[in-house]
């Protein structure tokens, strides 16, 4: 299978919704919570890369007005296979220079895939950690696409999507991404739309914490299940290697 053409990727709109950032003030660029963080950064917003769409990010500039390095995290299975993913710190509010360089999780937020071993989509969950905890997104979350759109976004996503989908290393990312929200979910066990403001700083007290200690996915079970992800998408594609 060859791999991603980052290039055709980054001069694809996943999503048509011209100017959507003007109805909801940039909510997906912006930390909405960041003013109760106590230790992770108020303002930056995380936007994890492949390995290979940071090289092909690097190799075409990349957005100007990030300056701070990437964070490289690798990340080593069981079994010996190891990836690694690039963190990018960004603070440009909606403005990055330029538009067209900005990584794959900008242009599908709000959402990420939830595909099988195959790379068929079975349907979708929030791209970001924060917009987890919404008990009733069609009326409360802060993107106007969530409220207003979510079909028509999810449709095109779906079309967008397959040919990346074709990639074993990327629907491996997306199946591991699954597992890693559905652990946060279940930890944090709670919403952060009907809180008062006691409720959201305990919340948000509570989010740091997990994130920081990594608590929701240190244990054997999380990395068995890792593994065996591993394992189904390496015999859904002929018993191929692709880490």
């Amino acid at each position: 299978m060859p791999p991603v053409n980052w290039e055709k990727v980054y001069n694809n709109e996943f999503i048509h919704a011209p100017d959507c950032w003007k109805t909801c003030g940039g909510y997906c660029c912006k930390n909405f919570y960041g003013e109760h963080f106590k230790i992770l950064d108020k303002t930056g917003v995380a936007l994890p890369l492949l390995e290979s769409e940071y090289e092909y990010y690097k190799s075409i500039g990349g957005i100007k007005n990030i300056t701070e390095p990437a964070k490289k995290r690798t990340f080593t299975l069981t079994n010996g296979k190891s990836f690694s993913i690039y963190i990018l710190s960004c603070s440009c509010g909606g403005l990055c220079n330029p538009h067209n360089a900005r990584p794959l999780i900008c242009r599908i937020y709000p959402y990420f895939p939830l595909v099988d071993a195959f790379g068929m989509i079975e349907g979708f969950e929030y791209s970001a950690l924060m917009d987890l905890f919404y008990r009733d997104p069609d009326k409360n979350h802060k993107c106007t696409l969530v409220r207003e759109q979510a079909k028509k976004v999810k449709d095109e996503l779906t079309v967008n999507l397959k040919p990346l989908l074709a990639d074993p290393q990327v629907v491996f990312i997306f199946m591991c991404l699954k597992e890693l929200v559905t652990r946060l979910k279940t930890k944090m066990a709670d919403f952060i739309d009907n809180l008062d403001d006691e409720g959201k700083k305990r919340f948000i007290a509570k989010y740091e914490w997990m994130i920081l200690t990594g608590k929701p996915w240190a244990d054997k079970a999380f990395s068995e299940r890792i593994d065996a992800i591993y394992e189904e998408v390496k015999q859904a594609n002929g018993n191929v290697d692709f880490l």
